[in-house]
């Protein structure tokens, strides 16, 4: 070969590496900067305020500080007439503006309704219930910015649901993600992604852009054969993603913070 033809040759390998590996290294990663137990009963979801926490648990509901200590309770967020039509299950909620919204879900799936509820962030105190056709319902997650509410019809799926809240709930083109994710349990939008946390096999965390639907494997959240739950997604000293994970003893529950890099 001669000089100049493997200098070209050369400059062409180069050019192949630089530009097949640019995802693979800046894929973002999540990684455990500390963790505190959460408070007995609270194993389902978390969401932010402006002064510490919301928690959920199966049936009941906890506003605490940033310590953990529980401020106020609401030990009967399903009403009446929800709980007689089946409902039993408070999900992973998400606040935005005053507002808390949170899945309420019903075991007989195949009946394809389910409900998202809305609850005044201080007080706790319920202001309304809408119900939606979906399968199932682990979580709720919505954008303060445009008031688009995310959730999943499955526990697993490929796509995201899409309803607008101003417009009482109704339901937009879904969002389609680059990979199926399984066992989805919480979500939470912020920096434009949806921030997902999985009981899979390694209760895996994951990042879903808004825009073009990329999926990318954030890691594990850990107390691996424990169960992973709620996620929210919040820039805080303690990191960027707080995770609830049910230790495989079935206690504590554990509050992890994870950078993300």
């Amino acid at each position: 070969m001669q000089p100049y033809a493997w200098r070209v040759a050369a400059l062409f390998v180069i050019v192949a590496l630089v530009f097949s590996v640019p995802h693979a290294a800046t894929a973002p990663r999540a990684t455990l900067q500390s963790e505190q137990e959460v408070p007995d009963g609270y194993q389902q979801g978390v969401a932010r305020v402006d002064d510490g926490w919301i928690f959920t648990g199966t049936v009941t509901m906890a506003r605490t500080n940033d310590q953990l200590k529980v401020v106020k309770t609401n030990i009967q967020p399903i009403p009446l007439d929800w709980k007689r039509k089946g409902f039993n299950h408070v999900g992973d909620p998400d606040v935005a503006g005053k507002f808390l919204y949170a899945p309420l879900e019903q075991p007989q799936y195949e009946r394809g309704d389910q409900a998202m509820a809305r609850y005044d962030a201080k007080s706790l105190k319920l202001v309304d219930v809408v119900p939606v056709q979906q399968h199932e319902a682990s979580f709720v997650t919505v954008d303060p910015k445009t008031m688009i509410a995310y959730s999943m019809d499955r526990f697993g799926g490929d796509v995201l649901l899409r309803y607008d809240v101003r417009k009482g709930w109704k339901l937009l083109p879904p969002l389609t993600m680059s990979r199926f994710v399984d066992n989805v349990q919480g979500a939470d939008v912020a920096d434009g992604a949806v921030w997902l946390s999985t009981y899979d096999a390694t209760n895996e965390l994951f990042h879903v852009d808004l825009k073009t639907g990329q999926v990318d494997d954030l890691g594990s959240a850990g107390h691996l054969p424990g169960e992973g739950e709620g996620i929210d997604a919040t820039a805080l000293k303690s990191g960027l993603l707080h995770v609830l994970t049910i230790d495989p003893s079935n206690s504590p529950v554990w509050f992890g913070h994870f950078a993300v890099t």
